[in-house]
């Protein structure tokens, strides 16, 4: 299952609640740089990760293909699990040209306006998640994300590969939705 959509969508949180709320579904396996330096090192050297986050976890189609697989042989029952990829844009696109032959239902998680990511942009930057660099303004922060998100929707309209569309106007009934798209893997 890969989640996606621009920043500020309460995309993350929406994936957190779902992985926490059905033990059908796992993250994907990352490599930790401080438990595993030499692979990490090696892989990062190859250039194998497909993204890497807070410098220190490193994702690769391996980690993701082999999540379903190492989880149901570490469970007592033999369910099917299914992986959650949270994934930002850049990431999607990649997943879509390096996961050929695997099964990949998207989830496009949105807004319903510009004017409400300006919103979430605003308050990103008042409680510092959004950094505004010396040499910006809060304005040029703002427009220059608008222009990326702008970016960003096109290509989750135009790639083909997300079935389902959230609108995040309201956590609960969001993650009803979620929780629907990823049913959908099971069938």
């Amino acid at each position: 299952l890969l989640v996606s959509g621009p920043q500020a969508t309460g995309r993350d949180e929406l994936v957190q609640q779902l992985l926490q709320e059905d033990d059908r579904l796992v993250a994907p396996r990352f490599v930790d740089r401080m438990s595993d330096g030499a692979t990490f090192d090696r892989l990062e050297s190859r250039d194998e990760f497909l993204q890497v986050q807070k410098e220190r976890y490193g994702l690769t189609k391996e980690g993701i293909l082999d999540a379903a697989t190492s989880s149901v042989d570490d469970d007592d029952d033999e369910t099917q699990k299914v992986v959650v990829v949270n994934a930002d844009v850049d990431l999607a696109q990649k997943l879509s040209r390096t996961l050929s032959g695997a099964r990949l239902i998207g989830v496009w998680i949105g807004l319903d306006s510009v004017t409400e990511f300006e919103r979430r942009l605003e308050a990103q930057i008042d409680n510092g998640q959004l950094v505004v660099p010396p040499e910006e303004t809060r304005e040029s922060v703002l427009r220059g994300r608008i222009k990326e998100i702008i970016k960003e929707i096109d290509y989750g309209l135009s790639s083909g590969i997300f079935e389902f569309t959230v609108l995040n106007k309201d956590p609960v009934s969001s993650l009803k939705e979620l929780k629907q798209a990823a049913n959908y893997c099971f069938k």
